[in-house]
């Protein structure tokens, strides 16, 4: 009989969304799954992505501090082999949610445990309870070894010889993004981009942790320094910050410069109208943008942050030190000037297998059918 598998999602955006869209891709193959997810901006990308993979989509109508509820109610109403929960609150809600039934569960840990977040005594409580619900997972599956690390740093418990831990890196549909590295499509024309124009971008989920303001110093530190370069940096993609991002260029007076692009589903497209991307991230835990990109035969620029540095360590990508804007303006400059992009060409084939999501999915089958025993 195929095994059941319930999917909690309490931020089923960016990353965990093309996460899910890759792997489930191949793991609906041996598993029934049903996707459990709260209500987002991107809702509409989700379901078309639940569609084309044949999972089932369960959009949460509560509040999403209820959101354990609906995993309660997922679990009585039917038989499910195992739990997978999309990040630290998600695990939350399934601790709560699963406490009754006691279905199998594997925490998917995508990110940082954030000293922003925990301020205040209701900080310091949720730090606990995230912790709680850490240590309550049956295995705790990393999607890359930094952010094992980080975490088994956060919360020592976790590194102890006993628990139950795995890492598996991220991948993609390389097949979406096996381009040839020429010819630009319909990007730049549908968004006014001169043709002519070195086109950087900086595309993702605009959030914090991307390092915006790194790559506004550098723009500002290199403006004037450039000679005979016409280049436009495109922002590509959505997020609470956009606002305050677009204030910021206009502050500095890079609005010429910098053009903001709304989220674009079909991001292949995006990398074959740019001539570049930039990463200033201050961390991740296992980006798929260098990926995409490494298989379009796109010159990535990335700091050395935990996460990034992991992916594009032994391949073409540019790195410098994170958080440093003079660095980063530095390796800019050298880019747009030098405008070398052979090594990256030349290194679609070994991204393209490197980077396989069916890989990824191969290896959660396993992790999941041993859990599942």
């Amino acid at each position: 009989m195929r095994r059941k598998a319930l999917v909690v999602a309490r931020w089923p955006l960016g990353g965990i969304r093309t996460y899910m869209r890759f792997v489930y891709e191949s793991l609906c193959q041996s598993y029934d799954i049903t996707i459990l997810a709260a209500d987002t901006q991107e809702m509409e990308a989700l379901r078309e992505d639940v569609r084309a993979i044949g999972a089932e989509l369960v959009v949460s109508a509560r509040k999403p501090d209820l959101l354990f509820m609906d995993v309660y109610a997922q679990l009585k109403k039917g038989r499910f082999d195992i739990i997978q929960s999309q990040g630290f609150i998600s695990a939350f809600h399934v601790t709560l949610g699963n406490r009754m039934f006691r279905v199998p569960h594997v925490l998917t840990v995508h990110g940082v445990l954030e000293d922003r977040l925990i301020v205040g005594i209701s900080g310091h409580i949720k730090s606990l309870l995230v912790k709680r619900a850490i240590l309550s997972a049956d295995v705790i599956y990393a999607v890359s070894h930094d952010i094992l690390e980080h975490l088994t740093g956060r919360v020592p418990a976790v590194g102890r010889p006993d628990r139950r831990k795995q890492v598996i890196l991220n991948g993609i549909d390389t097949r979406c993004f096996s381009g040839n590295g020429h010819g630009r499509g319909g990007f730049r024309e549908r968004f006014g981009i001169d043709e002519h124009a070195f086109a950087i971008g900086f595309v993702g989920r605009l959030m914090p942790q991307k390092g915006f303001p790194s790559l506004v110093q550098a723009l500002v530190s290199i403006e004037g320094r450039i000679v005979d370069a016409d280049y436009q940096v495109l922002v590509v993609g959505s997020g609470d910050y956009r606002d305050w991002y677009v204030r910021m260029v206009e502050e500095n007076g890079l609005s010429e410069r910098v053009a903001f692009v709304p989220f674009q589903e079909d991001m292949a497209s995006v990398y074959q109208g740019l001539d570049m991307i930039v990463m200033p991230s201050e961390w991740e835990a296992c980006p798929l943008q260098p990926m995409e990109a490494l298989c379009m035969g796109l010159p990535v620029l990335a700091s050395d942050c935990i996460g990034l540095r992991e992916v594009v360590r032994n391949t073409p990508a540019r790195t410098f030190p994170q958080g440093d804007a003079d660095a980063l303006a530095l390796a800019l400059k050298e880019m747009i000037e030098t405008r070398d992009r052979k090594p990256f060409l030349d290194f679609r084939g070994e991204a393209a297998s490197r980077f396989d999501a069916r890989q990824t999915a191969d290896r959660v089958k396993e992790l999941f059918d041993e859990t599942c025993v």
